[in-house]
């Protein structure tokens, strides 16, 4: 009898208290779980943001990952609709031949479009040409969704204005760029809240105006977007 009751007091001993059980098989969850998370280190961002999305609801964690992932989300679509909207701009200015009239930077918080005035307006005008219209509508479908703010700014050289309806390059600047702005209200629906139509005038120069090659790249519109 006493080697029975050995055996079942041998039985019913356990190796390890019984909570260990449970947090092993959550080290081992969790150690999966950030084995996945470094697996999408090199995966495009909206795909790793709609990973942690789903993992959010399916493991009831991360509670604060819904906002990061629609704002990651929603910063992403924007900068890819932004991007085909300027292969579509530089598609167009190439069957006009004026490629080298369009520039677009990258900035903190969103994207600067640059426009020469060559293709916009006529010297000493703010009337938009009508081929510039093509370039424009894409611009504005660009901007019309998902911006905060769109700053139109109006650049001008310094040869000062001898004649005409404008008596200073800062009325023309800022005439062109209310040109554009009322172009992109009227016809691509962009809504108003979102522009800012602004006049510099000569004073913020790309290059020194010291030539005409010069002055020419200084004649421009540009549009600061920002999300």
């Amino acid at each position: 009898m006493a080697k029975k009751n050995k055996k079942n007091n041998d039985y019913e001993e356990a190796t390890s208290p019984a909570w260990m059980t449970t947090y092993g098989d959550m080290m081992t969850l969790l150690l999966c779980f950030f084995v996945l998370l470094l697996s999408f280190a090199n995966v495009d961002e909206v795909k790793f943001s709609t990973a942690m999305y789903f993992l959010q609801g399916s493991l009831g964690i991360l509670p604060d990952m819904d906002s990061t992932h629609e704002n990651s989300k929603l910063q992403k679509m924007q900068e890819i609709q932004l991007e085909e909207s300027v292969k579509q701009i530089d598609e167009i200015s190439e069957k006009m031949g004026l490629q080298d009239e369009i520039t677009v930077e990258i900035t903190e918080g969103g994207m600067l479009i640059r426009l020469g005035s060559k293709i916009l307006f006529g010297s000493g005008s703010s009337i938009l040409k009508k081929e510039s219209f093509p370039v424009l509508a894409v611009v504005g479908r660009a901007i019309k969704d998902g911006v905060r703010e769109v700053v139109i700014g109006g650049h001008t050289d310094n040869i000062p204005i001898s004649k005409g309806q404008y008596r200073s390059n800062w009325e023309l600047s800022a005439s062109r760029a209310i040109s554009v702005a009322k172009f992109m209200v009227d016809s691509s629906n962009v809504d108003p809240g979102k522009l800012v139509a602004s006049g510099y005038s000569e004073y913020r120069p790309l290059v020194p105006n010291d030539s005409p090659e010069n002055r020419a790249e200084n004649r421009r519109v540009e549009f600061l977007i920002s999300w």
